[in-house]
């Protein structure tokens, strides 16, 4: 039998397309480490981290009779992980307890994410994402956030009620978190994603 490891990823590709095994194991081989990493710097926690490679192994070896060998095989296993740690922030919306792991996983970044946000060299993708809300929501947003207004005072400044205010902020979230998880070439992207979550939990 031929030695795989000196194939090309369009050969490899090729193979596992076809079902072979060996290609699986092969592209497993060559690529496991490399996915650990990247999903790690993404989600912080090392069992999520295995869990999500995991799973991203099982879908290609699934779904291969759908993989395009002229397609970079790196880029394609890459764009997996990423949109399986996006479902990962996604169920933390709604599992607590999930979001609990993630958060403890994080805890060593997490009190410094807010000014990570916030900082200097972040601010124009910020200030850009903002300026796509309604007029009233960018006014809400700014109060709440930026400056450090409780909702009450907002609604005075803006001679809303209080209740207004929560449903501004609510559909400011919403839009952001969906705006920045699109945009995963921003590396603000998952820090204001996890905290826009810990916003809407909380």
């Amino acid at each position: 039998m031929p030695d795989l490891k000196n194939y090309t990823d369009f050969e490899l590709a090729s193979l596992l397309k076809k079902g072979d095994e060996r290609a699986f194991a092969e592209i497993y081989r060559r690529y496991k480490s490399k996915l650990i990493g990247a999903a790690l710097r993404l989600l912080k926690s090392p069992e999520l981290t295995e869990e999500l490679v995991q799973n991203l192994f099982l879908k290609i070896w699934e779904q291969r009779e759908k993989i395009d060998p002229e397609q970079a095989l790196n880029a394609y296993l890459y764009k997996i992980a990423h949109n399986l740690a996006c479902d990962t922030f996604r169920k933390a919306a709604r599992d607590k307890k999930l979001f609990g792991q993630l958060l403890l996983a994080t805890s060593s970044s997490y009190d410094h994410i807010e000014k990570h946000i916030f900082a200097k060299e972040n601010q124009a993708a910020l200030n850009q994402a903002i300026s796509l809300l309604p007029p009233q929501q960018q006014k809400v947003f700014t109060l709440c956030k930026l400056e450090d207004k409780s909702y009450e005072e907002a609604g005075r400044i803006l001679n809303i009620g209080t209740g207004t205010v929560n449903n501004h902020m609510y559909r400011a979230n919403v839009f952001l978190k969906e705006y920045f998880a699109g945009k995963p070439g921003k590396p603000i992207a998952f820090s204001l994603l996890l905290y826009m979550i810990a916003d809407s939990i909380h």
